[in-house]
């Protein structure tokens, strides 16, 4: 299949975290309605239980456990979202995405650095390794031959065929998301696209009908 067109964007914590709680509004909060209503009527049962006999050890029982569960339902989300705030800004590193649409599928290269990580140039001889300091005789042979230097960022590849995936697209204010599978999402901030590159995107997804 011919190439439609690629994007290259990075994310923010802030644009991960907006990208989380789109996700957990769309797949799980009509869901947690859902239980939020069915321990509600359990409380209530186990209330009006204790009134009825406040020495019935069951209506207290279930009134605890339901309303533990209760709230327990609301708070996971809440503390999962912090816990994956606080591994992005433990983790280090720096991300940068290209996502390129074909007609049959859709592939993103995740461009990988570490963001603590001390680069030190070196030069290689038969007599070793030493370190290249700036003003050296190599080091402006290395400003004049910047493919001598060696390059450590990984690149990671995945691959989404149309036909085999789950994909919906929706357009929210800053940031253009991309649902995989009820299970994973993409971010893709508009701050990082032209306005062509936007239409385009949405176009894309609008003529297969993944929004």
């Amino acid at each position: 299949m011919n190439e439609n067109f690629s994007i290259r964007f990075d994310n923010t914590p802030e644009e991960i975290e907006t990208a989380y709680k789109a996700f957990h509004t769309r797949y799980t909060l009509r869901k947690k309605l859902i239980y939020t209503v069915i321990y509600l009527i359990v409380v209530v049962l186990a209330v009006d239980l204790i009134i009825r006999d406040m020495t019935n050890p069951t209506g207290y029982i279930a009134g605890g456990l339901a309303l533990g569960i209760l709230v327990f339902n609301w708070i996971k989300p809440v503390m999962i979202r912090k816990k994956m705030m606080q591994g992005l800004s433990e983790l280090g590193t720096d991300e940068t995405y290209t996502m390129t649409l074909f007609d049959d599928r859709i592939e993103i290269e995740t461009e990988i650095t570490s963001a603590d990580k001390e680069t030190e140039i070196v030069a290689v001889s038969r007599l070793g390794v030493f370190p290249v300091e700036e003003g050296s005789e190599a080091a402006k042979e290395l400003a004049e031959h910047p493919e001598l230097v060696q390059d450590d960022t990984q690149i990671e590849k995945t691959t989404y065929r149309l036909a085999e995936t789950e994909i919906l697209m929706s357009d929210q204010r800053d940031l253009l998301l991309m649902f995989v599978n009820r299970s994973f999402i993409h971010a893709i901030p508009k701050r990082c696209l032209s306005d062509e590159e936007i239409l385009a995107f949405k176009a894309y997804f609008e003529e297969k009908g993944l929004i």
